[in-house]
């Protein structure tokens, strides 16, 4: 007899029945059962069929699942009269939770099946799709620990729910239009609005109105994204004037919107059912939805609400975060702003919310933007045993990271900002995971910068606390995804990041470990007048490093006499002036030097400015110069330059394209010099400017030509969104 224990993504994702049917269709008895730990077999019969058993087990199993550990032990054979799955085991141990599942194509073809008795059933769903991490309270994954508790399933769910092979066996939120949660539409002032909610929201949708939609994770903003006027009235409302909405759309419309290629349409179905960020055909779809943007965040209908919606007259909506700028997506109405015609909502509460996940399509892989719906909780293994710790993260793009043995679980994306919103969603968030995964801190980690919020929470859990840098974190942070334990030359390309010196870091070429770090190049020190108030405004920026390096002035424009007499002050008397090695901001100079955004409405506009209007070619242009002074990359003969092409007005896309082969260049040359002093080979690339699409691709051809291995985030953001990851593996090291 066998006694099979598995741990990993083996509950809510259709296991048991999977291993029902293997253990049937091998004449074997026994049990299947959950536990806090995952799945717990006891199998009984000849050895052959025992044997195909365990090779079925491994190979076959179901889509979305994860075996993270399989242990199989040999005990004497044990009475079995049959192959039962026996109610839940709660023990000591932990299991994995399964993340949220885009709807299945089998459930999909019975919603649209007019003799189906879930026909158009707003709420239908398998063991092989639909809500798990939104709905869950507590471990084992059972329907009573979950928000379908309070549904009292029909005489036909509770069959299909107790039959071993329906695949509805066990399906926690299995219901029907007669015992399931409901759809209801309420006016702006919340009063239920009479007739058909699904009809109802359709037809409002097509007037121009904007409604809130309840999904599985949160609630979205949506309005038709084919006519302008609903789109500006929602930018307007919302007081979003730049950045880009995300399109919901049908796959048999999406070549008309974005260029997609099949392994993007396979991306898009996939479980997780991401946002993904193509190229723009520009057509049907409102400038205003991406303006100025060369590229459509686009994604395609996961829960069968969105399938209901999207009929033949209704093919392309805008399906934005349903949220105060940048706070937390919203999981009831009165969280959401007041800024809705009506709003679409349900009775099925969601418990932990969690927003859509962002991937940008990109060579030689696609770059992950935001990390959370369809991979949220699943955790990163671990090729060390790490003690129970938890990583506060950073401010922007904020998670936090809770280790335990070899499993690291990062949080889904809080918010892009330090509120009380924020902080609740977090505590709530940290007290979950601690209580789910059975995790309590020894110590933790986080940022250098004091005046975090994240740094605040973790000083006041009161345990050993490891003030990490932020760079090295980032770098680390890849380094833990490809299992890397040797030292790398780290590259941490970003906008902020507080450095041990106390200056504001953000272009850090580094020897580095996952104990410790040597800065060797950076981009020279320069001023930042204002700080905060300078990064919104990266005119100011220009001017004050264009006046530092003793360069015309004059070509810029949006910059009044007024704030050129206080910065030039300012830099006389280096009153409230930061000094900055942040390859954003300089990403920020040049923008406003040609132009293209003087104010930032968004994060990381200006820079996506200069890259959208950049060519592909950019190897075809010769870089700009600049020396290296030790450490120091220094920059002034690049300014100088640019300022000299904009006097002899040549084109901005040259220009781009010429500043981008001279960071990929430099870059290239400091990691040379680097090789040649310490033989190390390995490069990661880590920080918010390898979302840049040029700077990415380039930047790994460049140096595989160059015989470096180069790593790269591929599960991960390379933003702040990983930091948190970087922070528990150093943490962990130096705790030892």
């Amino acid at each position: 007899m066998y006694i099979i224990n598995i741990n990993g993504i083996v509950q809510g994702v259709g296991f048991r029945p999977f291993v029902y049917k293997l253990a049937y269709n091998n004449n074997l008895k026994g049990y299947v059962r959950n536990s806090s730990q995952g799945v717990e077999i006891a199998v009984t019969g000849d050895e052959i069929s025992l044997n195909n058993f365990l090779k079925q087990l491994k190979n076959n199993s179901p889509e979305a699942s994860i075996i993270d550990t399989m242990i199989v032990t040999t005990l004497p054979d044990s009475n079995f009269d049959s192959f039962q799955i026996l109610p839940s085991l709660i023990d000591s141990g932990i299991t994995h939770i399964s993340p949220d599942l885009a709807l299945c194509p089998d459930c999909l073809a019975e919603m649209n099946s007019t003799t189906d008795p879930r026909h158009e059933y707003s709420f239908i769903n398998c063991t092989n799709c639909g809500p798990r991490y939104s709905i869950i309270k507590s471990l084992p994954y059972d329907r009573p620990a979950t928000s379908m508790g309070k549904f009292e399933m029909c005489d036909y769910c509770s069959g299909e729910y107790s039959d071993p092979l329906n695949r509805r066996f066990h399906a926690q939120p299995v219901a029907c239009s007669e015992c399931g949660p409901r759809l209801q539409l309420l006016d702006c002032h919340k009063n239920p609005v009479p007739g058909d909610p699904l009809s109802l929201t359709r037809k409002l949708l097509k007037q121009g109105n904007i409604i809130a939609i309840k999904g599985i994770g949160g609630f979205h903003l949506a309005c038709l994204a084919t006519d302008d006027d609903p789109v500006n009235t929602l930018r307007n409302r919302k007081q979003r004037p730049h950045k880009p909405f995300a399109v919901m759309g049908r796959k048999e419309d999406l070549d008309k919107i974005v260029a997609v290629k099949p392994e993007d349409i396979q991306l898009l179905q996939s479980p997780a059912a991401p946002i993904l960020i193509l190229p723009s055909t520009g057509k049907y779809i409102s400038q205003l939805v991406a303006p100025a943007n060369p590229s459509l965040g686009i994604f395609l209908p996961y829960a069968p609400l969105h399938h209901l919606l999207l009929q033949d007259d209704l093919r392309f909506l805008v399906m934005t975060s349903g949220n105060f700028h940048d706070h937390p997506i919203a999981a009831c109405i009165d969280e959401l702003p007041p800024i809705c015609d009506y709003y679409l909502t349900h009775n099925r509460e969601i418990l932990n919310r969690c927003d859509d996940s962002v991937i940008r399509a990109a060579q030689p892989h696609n770059i992950m933007i935001r990390r959370s719906r369809g991979y949220i909780p699943t955790p990163l293994s671990s090729d060390q045993i790490l003690s129970d710790s938890f990583a506060a993260g950073a401010a922007m793009k904020l998670t936090f990271a809770l280790a335990a043995r070899n499993s690291i679980f990062l949080s889904p994306y809080i918010a892009n900002n330090d509120t009380l919103n924020s902080l609740d969603f977090y505590q709530e968030t940290y007290n979950k995971f601690c209580h789910w995964f059975k995790i309590h801190p020894k110590f933790a980690a986080c940022d250098l910068q004091p005046d975090f919020m994240s740094t605040r929470f973790a000083e006041k859990l009161d345990i050993p606390l490891y003030r990490i840098q932020h760079h090295h974190a980032h770098i680390v942070a890849v380094m833990a995804e490809h299992q890397l334990d040797e030292p790398v030359i780290g590259i941490a390309y970003d906008g902020t990041g507080l450095g041990d010196d106390g200056i504001i870091w953000g272009s850090e070429i580094m020897i580095a470990d996952c104990l410790s770090y040597q800065n060797k190049f950076h981009l020279e020190p320069l001023p930042l007048p204002g700080g905060d108030a300078a990064i919104k405004k990266p005119i100011r920026i220009a001017y004050a490093w264009l006046r530092q390096n003793m360069l015309d002035t004059d070509l810029l424009n949006n910059i009044s006499d007024f704030e050129k007499n206080i910065i030039t002050r300012q830099l006389a008397s280096n009153l409230n002036v930061f000094s900055t090695s942040s390859m954003g901001r300089l990403f920020d100079c040049v923008s406003a030097m040609l132009d293209l955004v003087t104010q930032i409405s968004f994060d990381a506009q200006a820079a996506m400015a200069l890259e959208f209007i950049c060519p592909e070619n950019i190897m075809d242009y010769p870089p700009y110069e600049y020396y290296f002074d030790q450490q120091n990359i220094k920059i002034k003969p690049l300014l100088k330059n640019i300022s000299h092409d904009l006097h002899q007005n040549i084109p901005h896309h040259i220009i781009s394209a010429r500043f981008h082969r001279t960071i990929i260049e430099f870059t290239l040359q400091a990691v040379i010099l680097l090789r040649k002093e310490s033989s190390i080979n390995n490069v990661v690339l880590a920080g918010g400017v390898m979302q840049n699409r040029i700077i990415f691709s380039n930047l790994i051809s460049l140096l595989k030509r160059n015989n470096f291995t180069v790593f790269t985030p591929r599960l991960f953001p390379p933003n702040d969104s990983s930091i948190a990851l970087g922070q528990i593996i150093i943490a962990n090291n130096l705790d030892k």
